[in-house]
């Protein structure tokens, strides 16, 4: 989620500049090789409310939903929409997770 923070957040909402992932390059939609463990938890945290601070800067620079951020030209409203979504994808795959884990299912 740090990842979408800064591409329909804190970038996309920002004055124009060139994108830069927060965990490096994605060049031919390869997959950075990271094992994660458990001493990754509080980088990870870490930069992920950096980013959402980020977008929550950009936000208070906008007086509308219409207005366009420089990032990727689309509107505050349309970044917001596609962050909401992933947010949305990634609960679902982490209920997921958690229902092979304890059996129990939502409501």
């Amino acid at each position: 989620m740090t990842e979408m923070e800064r591409a329909y957040g804190g970038w996309a909402l920002g004055p124009r500049a060139e994108l830069e992932w927060v965990w490096g390059s994605y060049e031919d939609d390869a997959e950075p090789d990271i094992d994660c463990d458990v001493t990754m938890v509080a980088d990870s945290m870490r930069m992920w409310r950096e980013e959402t601070r980020r977008t929550d800067d950009a936000l208070a620079r906008h007086s509308t939903l219409a207005d366009k951020g420089g990032g990727n030209g689309h509107s505050v409203r349309w970044n917001l929409t596609k962050l909401v979504g992933e947010y949305a994808r990634h609960n679902g795959h982490a209920d997921l997770i958690r229902e092979r884990i304890d059996g129990q299912t939502g409501e």
